[in-house]
């Protein structure tokens, strides 16, 4: 009997990513054999995004613009962000899927694709809660994510994250530990600890000795040669991890901080637990102790509430703090949240008007930042080839992107590179569902 083929296709953060990866190891272990081309699958998998409303869209549109690549008996499940949020109702959003799994069961997928089979349209989506355990088949040999925290506890009101993914649940120290331990005898040269609040790890264990901070010490000490996390909370960095990251050569020198808004009026309404000032204070306790840190954000204008002058404080702190990149967006409303309840008064094309003002200003700072690098040496992870003939692309110790001369053999090592122009990264980068 032929094998059994099944392709999958994600949308989203890296902590979607990486449950792609356990998708795919557990259909592996199910007997599956894992393919890039949808014409070939059996079964296709689509792990979605529900951050913002063009997610979604995307995700639909996919759905029907594949009704004439798929095998005629392919099957279709649909699961992840949009599904958890969506549920039964996207039997009827988009036609041709043929069952839905949530945030929280992918280790059903092979069961509900047995049930769909011979069952018309089968839904499992409970609520989320607790880790699965799951094969990861991973799509890198150098690089690896680790999750450590599912779901968020926080109340921002914009967000639709909490519905998802449920309240924040770390994962056993011990597990980590050990994931980090093997990864490092196999020969991985970065791993990336995932959370959608990945600073709050610990928060829920009964151990006070137990923290983000205390985690990310333990884990460097694996020597395993690059340690990066995503996505940390301004209101739960503390001078610990601070300094934990300042000790340890092999943790990236890059703290991505997601801003929001520079006025305390609109942090208040999007319920974002810091002020203007205390975002700043923890900027400056970066920088004393690693003026070169590369600090990174995410910025969302338009938001209700969002008057021209809070908008301009949003600048004022662009400008003071000079991030190293910004990943900005308006303001999409997503259902069940308190932000999508209010008056939406702020214009499309004012939104548009802030998002390029946005855009404009940093990639100003960005060129200023990366004039002060010109000459310096770098080190690279490389990771594929750049569109450039002749060149590949990597990530450098301060969680930049470089691009310089070199062929695919390069891909997976580390690369001393001097850097000669400000025209070395794309450190300006338009919102995408990557950011959470």
């Amino acid at each position: 009997m032929e094998t059994e083929k099944a392709y999958i296709e994600t949308w989203g953060c890296q902590l979607n990513y990486h449950r792609s990866e356990k998708i795919a190891g557990n259909l592996k272990e199910h007997g599956y054999e894992v393919v890039e081309d949808l014409g070939k699958a059996d079964l296709i998998i689509f792990n979605t995004c529900a951050v913002r409303a063009k997610s979604e869209e995307k995700v639909r549109g996919r759905v029907g613009q594949i009704k004439n690549e798929r095998k005629k008996d392919s099957l279709l499940g649909v699961g992840g962000c949009m599904a958890q949020h969506l549920g039964r109702d996207l039997f009827e959003k988009s036609g041709g899927i043929d069952f839905v799994f949530g945030t929280s069961n992918l280790g059903e997928i092979p069961e509900l694709a047995e049930q769909a089979r011979f069952n018309d349209q089968h839904s499992s989506v409970p609520r989320p809660e607790g880790f699965e355990n799951l094969p990861v088949l991973r799509k890198s040999d150098y690089f690896a994510w680790v999750t450590i925290a599912e779901g968020c506890s926080n109340a921002c009101s914009y967000c639709i994250v909490p519905q998802v993914r449920g309240p924040l649940r770390s994962r056993p120290p011990g597990e980590i530990i050990s994931e980090v331990e093997e990864l490092e005898k196999e020969g991985y040269k970065e791993v990336q600890l995932l959370g959608q609040n990945v600073n709050a790890f610990g928060q829920d264990i009964d151990d006070n000795l137990v923290n983000f901070a205390w985690l990310l010490n333990e884990v460097a000490k694996t020597g395993i040669p690059r340690i990066s996390f995503t996505t940390p909370h301004p209101k739960d960095l503390d001078e610990a991890t601070l300094t934990v990251m300042h000790e340890n050569p092999n943790v990236v020198r890059q703290l991505h901080l997601p801003l929001q808004s520079g006025s305390d009026s609109v942090l208040r309404v999007m319920n974002r637990e810091y002020t203007r000032e205390e975002y700043l204070e923890k900027v400056e306790a970066a920088r004393s102790m690693d003026q070169d840190i590369n600090i990174t954000t995410d910025i969302i204008v338009g938001h209700p509430g969002e008057t021209k002058e809070d908008f301009r404080k949003t600048l004022e702190v662009i400008e003071r703090v000079k991030f190293g990149s910004v990943y900005a967006a308006q303001f999409s409303p997503r259902p069940n949240t308190r932000s999508a309840k209010m008056e939406d008064h702020v214009s499309e094309e004012e939104k548009k008007r802030r998002l390029q003002l946005v855009l404009e200003r940093q990639k100003e700072n960005s060129e200023k930042r990366d004039s002060r690098f010109i000459g310096r040496t770098t080190e690279v992870l490389v990771k594929g080839e750049a569109r450039e003939d002749g060149a590949v692309y990597g990530k450098n110790e301060f969680g930049e992107t470089i691009t310089f001369p070199g062929s695919r053999e390069m891909i997976g090592e580390f690369k001393e590179v001097k850097l000669e122009s400000t025209d070395h990264g794309r450190l300006v980068t338009p919102a995408g569902e990557e950011s959470l």
